[in-house]
């Protein structure tokens, strides 16, 4: 009886704390609020507030988010066939999204800022990309070219300069993706600047 009734008040509390939100589906909406709260339970049980925007309970949504972050090989089996087809569909038109056109046409210009290289540095870039192309065609693994240096990145930025460009594989360029390791960069550095300069002339 006791537990009963520290249950009763648990939802009393949380009952009270919900009481600026709206009670119906149709004032949330005309409010602009995200939730609402009737004060009745969902089909499981939870007396919880509901999204406005598709009427679920939020006990709910918290309860299957913490199951999908904490249970191992949760994803691993996760929907039927059909479903998994549906997401194939869903990923092969954000391809065509405004959002993706946008960021792709960020990078080609920030690559385009990047390119400081002389003529003689723009031909060996050129003959890197063949070399990258002959050796997909020899081995049959797709291979790449990568920026030491990434050209995006939010403390540094490449220069598109045959200094700054390796061939990879496309396995290995994914790996990498736009990291950096400043530490490392710093140590190749330091052997560069105690190197003997070359006589010009």
């Amino acid at each position: 009886m006791a537990c009963l009734d520290r249950e009763l008040g648990a939802i009393e509390s949380e009952s009270m704390d919900y009481k600026d939100l709206p009670s119906t589906h149709i004032e949330a909406q005309r409010r602009g609020e995200a939730y609402y709260f009737t004060g009745k339970p969902c089909k499981h049980g939870h007396i919880s507030p509901r999204f406005t925007s598709g009427r679920k309970c939020k006990e709910c949504a918290y309860i299957r988010n913490r199951k999908r972050t904490t249970e191992e090989n949760y994803w691993t089996d996760y929907g039927d066939e059909e479903y998994k087809q549906r997401k194939r569909e869903y990923a092969k038109k954000h391809y065509l999204t405004y959002a993706h056109k946008k960021a792709f046409a960020n990078r080609r210009r920030l690559i385009k800022l990047a390119r400081v290289a002389t003529r003689e540095g723009s031909e060996k870039i050129r003959r890197m990309t063949l070399e990258s192309q002959i050796r997909t065609l020899d081995t049959g693994i797709k291979y790449e070219i990568d920026h030491i240096i990434p050209i995006v990145h939010e403390k540094v930025c490449g220069l598109h300069v045959p200094a700054n460009v390796q061939i990879l594989t496309k396995k290995q360029n994914r790996a990498k993706a736009s990291r950096f390791d400043q530490d490392k960069q710093s140590k190749i550095q330091m052997q560069l600047l105690k190197k003997k300069p070359t006589e010009v002339g």
